[in-house]
């Protein structure tokens, strides 16, 4: 399995928390200790991409799916702080080569949240390591 969770969240934590700084970023929800506005970054899907494998099924290159949650609670901007959050997230992901293969507003349970959500996939080649650090090649499928 090729991981690149951790490149990932440190750049969506970075981008986020620059632009606003008082935005909490994390890798779950958790609803009893939530901070508005929230976003939450999670790996939806990892899987082999199998037109590059080779014939013993070695895993050379990787379709990684990542999806993004806002949420605010604010009484009248909550709708355009997630639009403007979501925004910076998709910036930040696209960086990375990510495309976004989904935009959606679902209505939540509780409705006095705002919720924003997208996801974004890419293809990972296997890690290279050069010199000291490691390597990914990403591509837009």
């Amino acid at each position: 399995m090729i991981d690149i969770h951790n490149k990932v969240f440190d750049t969506v934590y970075t981008a986020v928390t620059t632009a606003y700084p008082s935005c909490n970023v994390t890798a779950g929800y958790d609803e009893k200790n939530a901070v508005f506005p929230c976003v939450v970054v999670e790996e939806t899907d990892n899987a082999p991409y199998q037109r590059a494998n080779t014939d013993n099924c070695s895993e050379n290159y990787t379709r990684i799916v990542f999806e993004v949650s806002v949420y605010a609670n604010t009484k009248d901007t909550a709708k355009s702080e997630c639009r403007s959050i979501i925004s910076v997230v998709d910036s930040a992901l696209q960086s990375l080569k990510f495309r976004r293969i989904r935009m959606n507003r679902p209505v939540n349970i509780d409705r006095t949240i705002f919720r924003q959500y997208g996801r974004w996939e890419v293809i990972v080649s296997k890690p290279e390591v050069i010199g000291e650090k490691t390597v990914y090649q990403m591509y837009r499928r």
